[in-house]
This record gives structure tokens, C-alpha cells and sequence, in this order.
């Protein structure tokens, strides 16, 4: 009998661990750590609609090419960092995105066949504390093509990684 309980006691202690151990690292993973099912077309071709990714929550130490998750407008987004504090983003007579004088974007991101003027003027200096945002699909205008830069504050996460692509293009 005394052996029972001593087996009983050590599965009851086990169960207490793996419950605490359980909670521990979903409170870590909420906080550190994100994971999510991509539900709009913006990354197109990179990150595509229905896709699950990986993103980190705290790290700030963002690059030109990190694709992060950001909020506007009680809105959140998800694109590409192609201009940092300072660069100058300006377009050429083709439609193209170019910052600080070289082309970022693989096709021109405005339909130059629409007249419009140049939104960008003679450039656009990127703010302190901020970044230029562009999406894959050159198509989906949710980027600092109409929010202009996007504060570094507004920045819920980097994407880390892609954990489940559902479909390819």
C-alpha cells in the first residue's frame, strides 16, 4: 500500500510540473513570441493569404528587408521594411521605388499610365524613429505608399519565420 502511494504521490507531482512547466511557456509564447494565420494578400508571393507564420514580439533591432506586423488606423499590416530613418525615397520617371537613389521595388509600385503626379515630390525623407513599409503585392496600397513612414512604435512584431505555407502561387 505504502508503495501505491508513493507512485501516486510521484505522478501527482509530475502532473503539477508539466502544468506548471505548460503554463510557463504559454505565457512566455504570448509574450515573446507570436504565431498567426496571415489573412490578407499584402506579402503575396512571399506570405501568402492563409499561410501561418512565426513572428517575435520584442525584438526591435529591425533591418531594411525584415517583414514586421504593424498597426494603423486600428488596422494591422504586414510588410516589407525598405527605407530606414533618414533615406530618401523617391520614384523614377518609370513608376519604380528607389531609396536613396537605388530601386527597391521589382516593378513600378504606381501605374504610371494614370498621370498622376509623383507622391513622392522630390523625395521623401524618412522620419526619426521610423521606417518606410512596402508590401509584395505592389497592388495592395496598405504600405507608406499611403501611410507614408510608420513609427517604430507601431511595430507589434518581425516575422521570424514561415511555418505553414497552405498554398503557392
Amino acid at each position: 500500500m505504502e508503495n501505491h502511494n508513493k507512485v501516486r504521490s510521484t505522478w501527482v507531482l509530475l502532473a503539477l510540473k508539466a502544468i506548471v512547466i505548460f503554463t510557463l511557456l504559454w505565457l512566455s509564447f504570448g509574450a515573446f513570441v507570436g504565431f498567426r494565420r496571415v489573412t490578407d494578400v499584402s506579402m503575396n508571393g512571399r506570405i501568402n493569404d492563409g499561410d501561418f507564420i512565426l513572428f517575435n514580439r520584442i525584438g526591435k533591432n529591425l533591418h531594411i528587408g525584415d517583414i514586421v506586423i504593424y498597426s494603423k488606423d486600428n488596422s494591422e499590416f504586414m510588410s516589407e521594411i525598405v527605407g530606414e530613418e533618414d533615406d530618401l525615397i523617391t520614384l523614377n520617371d518609370d513608376g519604380y521605388l528607389l531609396v536613396n537613389g537605388v530601386i527597391v521595388s521589382n516593378a513600378p509600385v504606381y501605374d504610371s499610365t494614370l498621370d498622376e503626379a509623383n507622391p513622392f515630390g522630390d523625395g521623401f525623407r524618412v522620419p526619426a524613429d521610423s521606417f518606410f513599409v512596402l508590401n509584395s503585392n505592389y497592388e495592395e496600397m496598405k504600405d507608406s505608399r499611403t501611410f507614408g513612414a510608420i513609427k517604430e512604435s507601431s511595430i507589434k512584431g518581425s516575422v521570424i519565420a514561415l511555418l505553414l505555407r497552405t498554398r503557392s502561387f
